[in-house]
């Protein structure tokens, strides 16, 4: 966390860049001033939630994580244009201001202090590193894009089988999808951002849900090229607020059938056998079908395995359903169905995930 002083109030608030699924803690302490006032604000949309803070003991604190979850809950998932090259910004970052307004005994406003954290829609794991060094799997078979984080305006180095490529700019601050159209590689393509510049891109979390910036450090990305045409081909967010993507093994389709809703019974008085049909004593109102798939990521490591397994966890996850006659990609929202994976010590081990797939639609009475 940061920290600032005003006489002999001290105030300690986020870092640069924070995580909405995470505390976004302030405190205020020292001295006894009658409230506090925290105003939060979305910079892009200039809206802002007002929370107010009696002092106990000369200390106070706020935690504004709720507010800034609730500034992403218009995003629209899913909204890629894969044909498109260079990059583009998601919507998976937004950057907030915050006032806080302290007061006396009075009612009269004494001092103020104003600061900006960029927040993501997302969070880290104690100890976790944010936009540093990774190593993927490009399917250039399939639609397919590399999120990365960038400070202010920089650009990405490109290096496609050991030869360097023109480069892919960003903007401004913010997280970005970078698309690999026009990239032509047999082995690997290597990404780099910068490390310095324009301000720190790689964050470490340190074990007080603060952020540590990791001064003068590149981020590399390596995306090991994969020809694969056949499978399962899943996306999801992560919790570093990225698009991730892995064809899968497919495997057994399961189809289960289920009652919903009442039992009608026949009207007794109807009872008989005419024309042949006899409509026995009643039906069900409503039935459905649950359908789920098994996919497998077969020998994979203990990094692909931690890579894969955020795939549970993510709320949004699609699958590819191929080009429609446009020639647009189609994708379909799934669900992974919650169960207990068991990661072992080998080396190699298989990732398998059961795949819940949109419930089928029957008539019902």
């Amino acid at each position: 966390m940061r920290t600032h002083k005003i006489g002999n109030t001290t105030v300690e608030y986020p870092d640069e860049i924070s995580f909405c699924f995470n505390p976004i803690v302030i405190n205020v302490l020292g001295y006894s001033w009658a409230w506090v006032e925290a105003v939060v604000r979305d910079v892009t949309t200039g809206i802002e939630h007002v929370e107010k803070r009696v002092l106990f003991q000369n200390t106070c604190f706020f935690d504004v994580s709720f507010y800034a979850q609730s500034y992403f809950d218009s995003i629209q998932f899913g909204k890629i244009d894969y044909t498109q090259s260079g990059a583009a910004e998601t919507p998976f970052g937004r950057l907030f201001s915050l006032d806080l307004n302290m007061y006396s005994e009075g009612g009269e406003l004494s001092e103020s202090f104003q600061f900006e954290t960029f927040v993501v829609w997302g969070a880290m794991k104690i100890g976790e590193r944010y936009n540093g060094d990774r190593v993927l799997t490009w399917f250039k078979n399939f639609p397919f894009t590399v999120g990365m984080y960038t400070a202010g305006t920089n650009s990405v180095n490109i290096i496609a089988d050991n030869v360097s490529l023109p480069s892919i700019s960003l903007q401004k601050r913010g997280i970005y999808n970078l698309f690999l159209t026009g990239i032509h590689a047999q082995r690997e393509v290597v990404l780099v951002l910068p490390g310095s510049g324009i301000g720190t891109s790689v964050f470490d979390m340190t074990f007080d849900y603060t952020f540590h910036a990791v001064e003068g450090v590149p981020s590399h990305v390596r995306l090991l090229v994969d020809d694969c045409a056949m499978g399962v081909y899943l996306r999801w967010v992560n919790r570093h607020g990225f698009y991730c993507y892995w064809l899968f093994k497919a495997g057994d389709e399961k189809k289960q059938v289920v009652n919903d809703g009442e039992f009608i019974r026949n009207n007794m008085q109807d009872y008989n056998y005419v024309n042949g049909y006899h409509s026995g004593t009643g039906r069900k109102q409503h039935k459905t079908e649950e359908n789920t798939l098994l996919v497998c990521a077969p020998l994979v490591d203990s990094d692909t395995y931690n890579f894969l397994f955020q795939l549970a966890m993510s709320p949004v996850v699609d699958m590819y359903m191929g080009k429609d006659s446009d020639k647009k990609d189609r994708w379909q929202g799934v669900n992974v169905a919650v169960e207990t994976f068991n990661k072992t010590r080998a080396v190699l081990q298989d990732f398998i995930a059961t795949i819940i797939l949109p419930e089928t639609r029957v008539q019902s009475l």
